[in-house]
């Protein structure tokens, strides 16, 4: 199985149960078709760099999911055929990505998938205070950068 990520837009002008249902719609196709899904972020209302069939924004929706090759084509053929959707676009995630990802906490780790998840006990973080710098290193340190020359 390979991770891929994908973004549609969808036409902003419609109701927001109209947009949850053809969320589940993708979702439920997704998970008929042997894909596995890791995320769904919805970005919201944007406004559209230019218009597309005479639209000025569009609501946009990330999926990472999990999946076989062979999936993609029908995905996007559905993706073509539904004309509430004004672009869409879906990416292959290379390695470099996926553990970009992994370090931001945005995607499960390949151990903590492979292994069961284990009880942690709760502890309380401290807050330690925070040193104050001297005024006299700060002053050097703005003179150290050049003077910003005015706008004409």
């Amino acid at each position: 199985m390979r991770k891929y990520e994908t973004i549609i837009v969808i036409d902003s002008l419609l109701k927001s149960e109209e947009i949850d249902a053809i969320i589940s719609k993708y979702e439920r196709f997704i998970s008929a078709n042997g894909g596995h899904i890791e995320s769904i972020e919805r970005w919201g209302k944007k406004r559209l760099a230019y218009e597309i069939k005479k639209r000025q924004y569009g609501y946009y929706i990330l999926i990472r999911f999990d999946g076989p090759p062979t999936m993609i084509k029908p995905l996007e053929r559905e993706y073509r055929l539904n004309e509430s959707l004004l672009r869409y676009k879906t990416l292959l995630m290379t390695k470099t990505a996926i553990e970009a990802l992994e370090a931001k906490g945005l995607a499960p780790s390949r151990e903590a998938v492979e292994k069961p998840q284990e009880t942690v006990p709760v502890v309380e973080a401290t807050v330690e205070s925070v040193p104050e710098v001297p005024a006299a290193e700060v002053e050097e340190l703005n003179a150290e950068k050049p003077a910003e020359e005015p706008e004409k």
